[in-house]
């Protein structure tokens, strides 16, 4: 492969990327810092008890580090396609997915779903790439269970890299897997915002209903953009909101470096009945 021509594709989405963020960051950086210098962790949790929002989770004030990543489409998946045994595959090329229906359904209980699939992975033929990826409960539910894809250590919560398994009735039945090969570093590490620094930010802008609970906050890499081919990804705080009433929650995403509300996901953004 022509290692210039890949240099001068990612130099292109390096210049495109800096005009994005720098845009982002000026449009993003007045309204967050004005609607924030006020609140303090103190009145900030005496506002979420006048909505009667709760929190179940352990919200740390640690702040981490991030970088901007990109990848580029790949074709792994089809090329390995072959060394699958005992179900039927099916390519889309367009998603870059790979579309499985087992032969043979297995059961498996709430209890012992990620043990029982963990071990079915290992077996060769059965899932490619089998140990890049790690289990999600907290967007897995009882109709499907989620592993996100490792790369570099870095854990990708979008689904240019999952791994889906399809339960029905406690039988699995299929999954549905897409696969990143490399990320390339675009800029430099930067320090990304903390879980409670998130979850304020969340509140600030309406995102948080009044009778509801905070249930998690996960940090993970997750789609920003797509440019001249690629597909970049930021650290982002995925952060999920049960709803008291209808007990279905909802995951709300924010940008850990700007601190913007995410609107726009290629992932499903609801989940329910999520299991451990």
């Amino acid at each position: 492969m022509d290692f210039r021509k890949i240099e001068g594709i990612f130099l292109i989405v390096f210049i495109a990327l800096d005009f994005f963020l720098f845009f982002s960051w000026q449009s993003n950086k007045t309204q967050v810092s004005s609607r924030t210098a006020t609140t303090t962790p103190a009145s900030f949790a005496q506002e979420l008890r006048e909505d009667n929002i709760s929190i179940d989770s352990d919200q740390g004030t640690k702040r981490g580090s991030g970088y901007y990543l990109a990848s580029r489409p790949n074709t792994d998946l089809q090329a390995n396609a072959h060394k699958l045994m005992g179900q039927t595959v099916s390519l889309d090329s367009s998603q870059m997915t790979l579309i499985s229906k087992l032969n043979d359904p297995f059961k498996v209980t709430a209890k012992n779903r990620k043990a029982v699939l963990q071990d079915w992975m290992k077996t060769s033929g059965n899932v490619l790439f089998a140990n890049s990826y790690q289990y999600v409960p907290e967007v897995s539910d009882s109709s499907r269970a989620v592993f996100a894809q490792k790369v570099d250590g870095n854990l990708i919560m979008d689904s240019h890299g999952q791994l889906v398994f399809q339960i029905r009735s406690g039988w699995v039945t299929g999954y549905t897997q897409t696969y990143i090969n490399d990320l390339i570093k675009l800029q430099e590490m930067d320090q990304t915002k903390s879980a409670q620094e998130a979850v304020m930010l969340l509140y600030t802008y309406s995102e948080i209903p009044t009778n509801s609970k905070i249930l998690w906050e996960k940090l993970a890499y997750g789609w920003l953009l797509d440019a001249k081919g690629s597909t970049i990804y930021i650290p982002v705080w995925y952060v999920g909101i049960e709803n008291r009433n209808t007990k279905v929650v909802s995951i709300k995403r924010v940008n850990a470096f700007t601190g913007a509300v995410l609107k726009s996901d290629n992932n499903n953004a609801t989940a329910s009945d999520s299991d451990d």
